[in-house]
């Protein structure tokens, strides 16, 4: 595989953690939602264009007061799972040519 194609996957890969990331630490961290999917699934939704716009440092709350939580490991995770998948359907497209 070229450095080139490897440089687009992590290119590619980058620009959906932020969004991703943010979106499965909203789903996983709705702490009024309980068994609430459509709940968990709509704080998903608004961590997903919080957390990238507020660089990884969503607030807790929406008047934006207290410290706010962390989701850098969300993204982290989600951005080497995306490559990862990327470059393994990458390498199985070409194997098969």
């Amino acid at each position: 595989m070229s450095p080139k194609r490897l440089l687009i996957l992590l290119a590619i890969s980058l620009s959906v953690a932020g969004p991703a990331g943010g979106f499965i630490f909203g789903f996983m961290n709705c702490s009024d939602c309980g068994w609430n999917f459509l709940g968990r699934l709509f704080i998903g939704c608004i961590m997903a264009v919080l957390a990238p716009l507020s660089g990884g440092f969503p607030p807790q709350n929406e008047g934006g007061v207290g410290p706010p939580f962390n989701a850098w490991p969300h993204i982290i995770a989600s951005g080497v799972l995306t490559f990862g998948l990327l470059v393994y359907r990458d390498r199985r497209k070409k194997r098969k040519e």
